[in-house]
């Protein structure tokens, strides 16, 4: 599957993944909270992970550099 996140996109989520997860095994909520956050920690670590998100892909969005495009010239 061709990939749709871009760096930036990645690295939020997985920054966002990890907070998520750290309050989610600390307990410092209630269970249904602490399973949301755990639910959600484990979405986001795997699409940035993997590098696709199924969202992204219903919704048609694409953060990743098309570095085939002649736009693109790195200095």
């Amino acid at each position: 599957m061709k990939q749709n996140i871009g760096i930036l996109d990645t690295a939020i989520r997985s920054i966002v993944a990890c907070v998520l997860l750290a309050l989610a095994f600390e307990g410092l909520y209630g269970t249904t909270v602490s399973i949301i956050f755990a639910v959600v920690g484990s979405a986001l670590f795997f699409t940035s992970s993997f590098g696709v998100c199924l969202l992204y892909k219903a919704l048609g969005i694409d953060t990743y550099p098309d570095f085939s495009d002649d736009s693109y010239h790195p200095h």
